[in-house]
């Protein structure tokens, strides 16, 4: 595990923002896998402000981990998240745009169809947020570490955030979700795992001093081997 400390959330902007670019470089056909939330949206729209520059990202994959069971219109889905902050912002799109659909009629095709995708395009980079009780994805405390792309029932402190995060009532906040299980994550070449704030400072003290545990779901990263963490003071307060 690399942890990287950064003093706030613009330093773990600029230094997501490094990373995905320098892979780019690196390897302009890439295959780079997002997450969405309050945390990675400020690299979102720095990915876009780059590539309105110059960067070049059309022999790129952009894929996602996971997706709210919802109409696609509303706020918090993956689809409207996406393209907000940064599909919408940029004119030349990636080579191929992936993921799941919110709206569809059958879960089970549905999650066959984008497992294929993910065998088809092995992931260089799959970015990762953390809940504050630890999950990833939608893979909630107690979830297998065998667990492969399911559709979750998102526990109630997930509800909550997603709640806060996008104004939403009671009624309109989704309870399910598509998400990638630690099969599909630890797949990756890289997991990069970001968290700010200190709504995060418990999770990442369990995650960085505790053991491996499911009841832990971040901590199978630490079994990863290129795994980097990125924390900000807040997020860091309780190591």
């Amino acid at each position: 595990m690399n942890i990287i400390k950064v003093k706030n959330y613009q330093e773990m902007t600029d230094e997501l923002t490094d990373i995905f670019v320098s892979q780019i470089h690196k390897k302009p056909d890439s295959i780079l896998s997002f997450t969405t939330g309050a945390t990675p949206k400020g690299l979102l729209e720095a990915l876009a402000k780059r590539i309105q520059e110059g960067l070049d990202v059309t022999d790129c994959v952009f894929c996602n981990l996971d997706e709210y069971v919802c109409s696609k219109s509303m706020d918090c889905s993956v689809y409207h998240f996406m393209n907000y902050h940064l599909y919408d912002r940029i004119d030349k799109k990636p080579k191929e745009i992936l993921m799941f659909d919110a709206e569809a009629d059958d879960q089970e095709k549905e999650l066959t169809r984008y497992k294929a995708l993910m065998d088809q395009y092995p992931r260089d980079i799959q970015l990762l947020g953390l809940g504050a009780n630890g999950h990833i994805g939608a893979n909630e405390p107690g979830t297998p570490f065998e667990s492969a792309m399911f559709v979750a029932d998102s526990e109630e402190s997930t509800i909550a955030a997603t709640r806060k995060l996008f104004d939403m009532s009671d009624e309109e906040v989704p309870t399910q979700m598509y998400t990638m299980g630690f099969k599909e994550i630890m797949e990756a070449h890289c997991v990069v795992l970001a968290a700010s704030g200190t709504s995060k400072a418990q999770a990442v003290k369990m995650l960085v001093e505790g053991p491996v545990t499911p009841s832990v779901p971040a901590s199978r990263l630490k079994q990863h081997s290129n795994f980097i963490l990125i924390i900000d003071e807040e997020a860091a307060s309780l190591l």
